[in-house]
């Protein structure tokens, strides 16, 4: 017979670990609410303006692009903030 299977703990992750998991969730929800706050008041439209009529951007490219530059962005800021409270050290 085989003996019962046990369910073993996941690793512990490491302090840089746990410190990079914060800065990607935190500056994920703040580009999430920063892209509805954003495009609340800008409509794509308003930056397609200016482009020629082609089909590679449309709202939802613009939405998309806004969106991973806000998360980006946040975790720039994020990152900063932890190095140099030296909790994400290089």
């Amino acid at each position: 017979m085989n003996p019962p299977a046990t369910e073993s703990a996941p690793p512990d992750l490491g302090r840089r670990a746990r410190a990079v998991g914060a800065v990607l969730w935190a500056s994920f929800l703040a580009a999430g609410v920063g892209t509805m706050f954003f495009f609340a008041f800008i409509s794509p439209d308003d930056l397609l303006r200016g482009l020629p009529d082609n089909d590679m951007f449309d709202h939802i490219g613009v939405y998309t692009l806004g969106f991973f530059g806000l998360w980006l962005l946040s975790a720039l800021s994020a990152s900063l903030a932890l190095y140099l409270r030296g909790l994400l050290k290089p």
